[in-house]
């Protein structure tokens, strides 16, 4: 199995930290770390899942990079969209679920 380096764009730490300022929004800063270090962990996770998660079939989705793939999140609310370049996994962007259309 592969191990591939991660590469999240400045782009995705903007959608993180707007999902942050969400959460504090709504509940308490806890909650926002706590989200925020488990979608870490799970972006993490495309060192090694990368190579077994097919291309994604969504418009939506290939709008960012051609050959994007797409990793749901555990409580499948957001998708972290990725594409994979040599050696290294790079994150495009992370959407809402409901947001990927066909």
């Amino acid at each position: 199995m592969k191990e591939y380096k991660v590469k999240i764009l400045d782009t995705v730490f903007d959608d993180i930290d707007s999902l942050a300022d969400f959460i504090v929004s709504v509940s308490l800063p806890e909650h926002a770390v706590k989200y925020v270090r488990e979608l870490g962990a799970e972006i993490m996770t495309l060192r090694y899942l990368a190579d077994v998660i097919p291309q994604s079939r969504y418009r939506t989705v290939l709008h960012y990079h051609p050959h994007a793939k797409q990793l749901r999140t555990r409580n499948k609310k957001f998708n972290i969209i990725f594409h994979i370049e040599g050696d290294t996994v790079i994150v495009d962007k992370i959407i809402a679920s409901k947001m990927i259309v066909n």
